[in-house]
């Protein structure tokens, strides 16, 4: 079960799965880091090309943040947003090339962006206010009962260290089945194109799944926008989240 999690790439130093995934990460910051080089060279008062399309995404991730976080306080997150949602996007789009392998398909990678908004948040939060008045608002506001604040401090608490599972867990699964969807796509074809002119089930087959992979593909490419979108907003809302409980905590001293 854990080998037929493993892809493998056709091309011959990159058949190590560890090492693949590895060289898969680098080569996503390496493609990051061009597009933004691309989008703030040679800058203009009237962009065009490449800086305007960067400058709209950017301007559309910012916006987003402002709206969840507020204006005041998103700011400081902006460069946590703009890299996680450009890096993930990316990540996610590498598997539709032949020979690449999406490092978001990996758990160990989506957990580790999970691990690092969770940590981003937390630092951000106990720096701010102290990590003891940082833990006083997992027990909630001053109208809470006294005898229900312990339960409602672990409740807070589990939930809030959970949000690493779900993060990681829901880009994992997506992109993960995005890419056994299109590998089995190409096993068909495989298969079957041999056989296509003596095998009138294996030319369908091959037909079917000939025809159907621009179309998952396609499918492939929203998926990717989706799940980076809905990475980057659940960090923005647990972001919120801490900003909120700071200030709340701030209005009742």
């Amino acid at each position: 079960m854990r080998e037929s999690l493993h892809f493998h790439s056709f091309i011959p130093f990159l058949d190590n799965h560890g090492f693949t995934i590895v060289v898969m990460m680098l080569i996503d910051y390496i493609i990051v880091l061009f597009l933004l080089f691309l989008g703030t060279r040679n800058l203009k008062l009237k962009p065009g090309g490449s800086q305007n399309l960067i400058e709209w995404a950017i301007t559309v991730i910012c916006s987003y943040a402002d709206e969840i976080i507020g204006k005041e306080d998103a700011p400081r997150f902006y460069p946590l947003i703009i890299t996680l949602f450009f890096y993930i996007f990316i990540g996610n789009l590498m598997g539709l090339v032949p020979g690449l392998v999406s490092p978001t398909s990996v758990l160990s990678v989506t957990a580790a962006l999970a691990i690092i908004v969770f940590l981003y948040e937390w630092i951000s939060g106990i720096a701010k206010q102290g990590i003891i008045n940082y833990l006083k608002h997992y027990a909630g506001g001053p109208g809470i009962p006294g005898p229900l604040k312990p339960f409602l401090f672990f409740i807070e608490l589990i939930s809030d260290i959970s949000r690493p599972l779900s993060l990681s867990f829901r880009l994992f699964g997506n992109i993960m089945a995005k890419e056994i969807l299109l590998s089995v796509l190409i096993v068909l074809v495989l298969l079957f194109w041999p056989t296509i002119s003596t095998n009138a089930i294996g030319a369908f087959l091959a037909s079917f799944s000939f025809v159907l992979r621009p179309l998952i593909i396609i499918l492939g490419v929203l998926v990717s926008l989706i799940q980076a979108s809905v990475f980057t907003l659940l960090t923005c809302i647990y972001l919120a989240g801490a900003v909120a409980a700071h200030k709340e905590h701030g209005e009742t001293h």
